[in-house]
């Protein structure tokens, strides 16, 4: 895969949130769940990027992303690489579950919903702040109270956080293991989808994957069952 230019066009504060305008071909824009590794020459370690809002020179990048990136800042860009969200065509009431700090990589799913014309509703403790006005939200404690609403579920929970995913949706109920949905995994991916390093191990059912080319996105199922649920 080549490795692209790209630049820090402008920087933009969302929900109090610092979040980098980003312009690239748009051949290499990432997809909701996909990422670009980027780096500045010189760099020891990449960046991961994601998908936060599209853009026609390029695209928003959620956050974080290093301080030392300022407008103007010469990107090396390598993507897109991993697997993204992939929502089943009979989606009509979306559910998003942001569990890290940040609600910017689920968004574009928002956008996403209503061009499709079905309902989606935010669950998370992150800041709410410049959520699109349509958008329906609530505080995590609500969650498992309305699980039945949504026929699929968008997740994004740091690497570090994933048992609190179980803890989230409560304890064992033929509810819960009929849910579907789909979990972006955060993790630290420097080798870009190598899988030379192995810090971005996630347990999958019985098994070990690598957030970096098997995910970062995987089944919810899956996540759960990995977890001990």
């Amino acid at each position: 895969m080549r490795t692209f230019s790209g630049r820090v066009a402008e920087v933009q504060l969302h929900s109090g949130e610092a979040s980098a305008l980003i312009t690239c071909p748009s051949e290499i824009v990432p997809a909701a769940g996909q990422y670009l590794l980027a780096g500045q020459a010189g760099a020891i370690q990449a960046t991961p990027l994601f998908l936060a809002d599209g853009w026609n020179q390029g695209f928003l990048a959620a956050p974080p992303y290093p301080e030392s990136w300022r407008p103007g800042t010469e990107l090396s860009l390598y993507g897109p690489l991993g697997k993204g969200y992939r929502l089943p065509a009979d989606t009509q009431r979306l559910g998003l579950i942001a569990l890290g700090d940040t609600n910017a990589r689920l968004l574009p799913l928002a956008s996403a919903a209503k061009s499709e014309r079905y309902s989606v509703t935010l669950f998370s403790e992150a800041p709410f702040g410049d959520l699109p006005p349509d958008l329906e939200a609530y505080p995590l404690k609500d969650l498992q109270e309305s699980l039945s609403w949504a026929d699929f579920y968008a997740v994004d929970v740091p690497l570090d956080r994933l048992e609190s995913l179980v803890e989230h949706f409560g304890s064992y109920s033929q509810e819960l293991a009929e849910l579907r949905g789909q979990v972006l995994v955060q993790a630290v991916m420097p080798c870009g989808g190598l899988g030379e390093c192995s810090v971005c191990a996630v347990k999958v059912k019985r098994s070990w994957k690598l957030a970096c080319k098997d995910g970062p996105v995987f089944d919810l199922q899956g996540i759960i069952k990995g977890v001990g649920w």
